[in-house]
């Protein structure tokens, strides 16, 4: 985390204030913050919810605007924050994100997901994209993502409890009641990560739960035909890469994931007691 006060200290644009969301960390994050001299919203570790621990921080925030950012994000450059608000000037537009750049010594398959995910052109997704581009009209990350005040407020913040998605939840709400959503190319942040099988079928189950549990985007977009267009590109990006050692890889995270999110989308079958075992949010599943 200093990495990214540090990185936020320097931005063109002044940032009024910083907001850090503490559940019970061991590690130096309440030192650093203060030191920063940022608020401290604490709470208990088994309260955390991501939609509604981020509804906590919005209403303490003053702001206009609101940037939501993980810990493990640091901003890429110091325009990071100035190219993420910039498309919030159109009044129709009241989310936007920034594109995510592999760290260092990122796996090339993960490598492959930013490429895929975050391509080096924005764009502004609404209603109509939906026919044409399906779940993707939905794709929102609070990585690193800003969001007019006024109008999450209007909308009702996150939903809450939520176990994962709660970005891709809200942008679809805000593009069904007729808002854009931005992706800023030029706004970027580092920000991957180095799953493994087990971790990448943990992270699936709870995606596939959110989504079940707010059914919102799967009437709305055929996640099984955008999950086998990604396998074929990624197969082809190793290839291409000259990455045979990782074929296999390709292959079996594909075959981690969709079980994973199976097993989500049916997680109402499946007792609580086994539940906390198979997300990754194991207070999540405790509690709900």
């Amino acid at each position: 985390m200093p990495a990214l006060l540090e990185k936020l200290r320097l931005q063109t644009i002044a940032i009024h204030e910083v907001i850090i969301i503490d559940s019970q960390s061991t590690d130096t994050t309440l030192k650093v913050a203060a030191d920063f001299g940022a608020d401290i919203l604490r709470i208990p570790r088994e309260k955390f919810d991501h939609g509604r621990t981020r509804n906590q921080a919005a209403e303490k925030a003053s702001g206009d605007i609101i940037v939501f950012m993980t810990q493990d994000a640091i901003p890429a450059d110091n325009l990071t924050i100035e190219n993420l608000i910039k498309p919030l000037t159109e009044p129709s537009i009241i989310v936007s994100y920034a594109r995510q750049l592999p760290k260092e010594g990122t796996k090339i398959t993960d490598r492959f997901l930013r490429l895929y995910n975050y391509p080096e052109i924005s764009m502004v997704r609404s209603k109509k994209d939906i026919d044409n581009l399906g779940i993707k009209t939905f794709q929102n990350s609070n990585v690193c993502a800003a969001y007019r005040s006024k109008e999450f407020k209007l909308l009702g913040g996150f939903h809450q409890p939520i176990v994962s998605n709660e970005d891709m939840l809200f942008a679809a709400k805000a593009i069904l009641a007729g808002y854009q959503v931005a992706y800023s190319a030029s706004a970027t942040a580092y920000h991957s990560h180095n799953y493994n099988y087990i971790s990448l079928f943990k992270r699936y189950f709870d995606i596939g739960a959110s989504l079940d549990r707010q059914p919102l985007i799967m009437q709305r977009g055929n996640a099984n035909s955008k999950g086998l267009n990604f396998v074929r590109n990624q197969l082809k990006y190793v290839i291409k890469e000259n990455s045979s050692m990782s074929i296999p890889d390709v292959f079996l995270e594909a075959f981690a994931k969709y079980i994973g999110f199976k097993l989500g989308t049916s997680h109402r079958f499946i007792p609580k007691s086994l539940k906390k075992y198979l997300g990754l949010q194991t207070n999540y599943w405790l509690n709900n």
